[in-house]
């Protein structure tokens, strides 16, 4: 094997597939890329059997045929390469020698006959999605996930067909526990081989819902920021979600678990409505929560007409106090909330605009929403105040 290509175009092909390829496993060969060079095209390969990315760009291919080489050890040097066209062949006893303008460099690579076959490559897609609206969606849900691995059933998001009147939408949901981050999006002609639409009859081999873990979905959020506003296939089926963008195709494999019942937590009536700026809440948060030493990082809102008084305080560290004003005109009431929480939902909000703050008192869930879009929604639960 035997390509030139520029330094930019490989470092594309490795934005998307290099954090996938395996550090510690008991396949040594999942700490690897595989490189394949035939036609016009160079390929880059990685996989943890769990999640798989092909990317693939335009080389110049003098001899075509495929290697296997250590990931890391690959993109660190790729990346300290000067810009400028990158020779990469395949030497001797499995050697990978890399060649870019002054610099020549030689590094250990393995058969690509020792790389497993990753499992679903063969499926295809079925529909088009806009790739900014997958986007949106994994950025609006993504920060909900629970990291507890006891956990199995919340370690992804929620993904379910739901019906928008007469119309059908795409619905991401993810909870921890104490916090839940939802997102539906209208789009026409959403059709799944192995999701059925949610409380419909389901075909032989379909499901309701399926659950995409965090990684997987971390990482198809990497390829699709490659993409730009065009449609990227997507499909779940045989117990795996495959997208696939213009050059690039990523097949997570689904968590086999049930989702939570999380309609169970969400407020069954509206609440206290408080309207406030989300940058000037965001700044205000992360000022008084640096002065919260315990995990829970729990401050304290006592709102008053038109006004919000966040403070905080712990003996190791000090005391903090902002004052904000807000939209409200109901009655003084004080609640506790996990400030990291309300602040990962603001940051996915990502905007200065009005913020909704539906509270349901010292113990009820708190309903967070931008003024301009109730069909994305943060719940979090309440701490208990001393």
């Amino acid at each position: 094997m035997e390509i030139t290509i520029p330094k930019s175009e490989l470092s594309k092909l490795l934005h998307i597939t290099l954090a996938i390829a395996e550090k510690k496993s008991s396949m040594p060969i999942l700490g690897n890329l595989l490189l394949s060079a035939e036609g016009k095209s160079f390929k880059v390969t990685a996989s943890d059997l769990e999640v798989t990315a092909i990317a693939s760009g335009p080389a110049t291919v003098k001899k075509p045929g495929s290697i296997t080489v250590g990931a890391r050890v690959f993109g660190d040097l790729v990346r300290e390469l000067p810009e400028g066209d990158v020779t990469v062949r395949a030497a001797d006893r499995d050697r990978v020698e890399v060649v870019a303008s002054s610099s020549k460099l030689k590094i250990v690579g393995f058969g690509a006959e020792k790389y497993p076959v990753p499992p679903g490559l063969s499926l295809k897609t079925k529909c088009k999605l806009p790739a900014t609206t997958l986007t949106e969606m994994i950025n609006k849900t993504l920060y909900a996930v629970s990291l507890d691995e006891g956990r199995y059933n919340m370690n992804g998001v929620c993904l379910e067909i739901a019906k928008e009147g007469k119309a059908t939408a795409l619905r991401m949901v993810a909870t921890d526990g104490h916090r839940l981050g939802l997102i539906t999006r209208p789009l026409e002609g959403v059709e799944f081989t192995g999701l059925a639409r949610k409380g419909e009859k389901k075909a032989d081999g379909a499901t309701d819902h399926v659950i995409v873990p965090r990684k997987g979905l971390a990482e198809v959020r990497k390829a699709l920021e490659t993409a730009g506003d065009v449609p990227v296939g997507v499909d779940v089926s045989e117990g795996f979600m495959v997208v696939e963008g213009p050059a690039w195709k990523l097949v997570v494999r689904l968590l086999d678990s049930e989702f939570p019942n999380y309609e169970q937590v969400l407020p069954k009536s509206d609440g206290t409505r408080i309207t406030v700026l989300s940058s000037q809440l965001a700044q205000a948060l992360k000022r008084v929560s640096l002065v919260v030493s315990d995990k829970n990082k729990g401050v304290r809102f006592d709102f008053f007409k038109d006004l919000v008084k966040i403070s905080s305080s712990s003996p190791e560290v000090g005391e903090a106090l902002e004052e904000l004003e807000v939209q409200y005109k109901g009655k003084d009431f004080s609640v506790g909330f996990n400030a990291r929480y309300i602040i990962d939902v603001l940051a996915a909000v990502s905007e200065s605009q009005p913020f909704v703050m539906e509270l349901n008192g010292e113990t009820g869930p708190g309903k967070f929403y931008t003024e301009s879009d109730e069909s994305c929604i943060g719940i979090v639960m309440p701490l208990r105040l001393d």
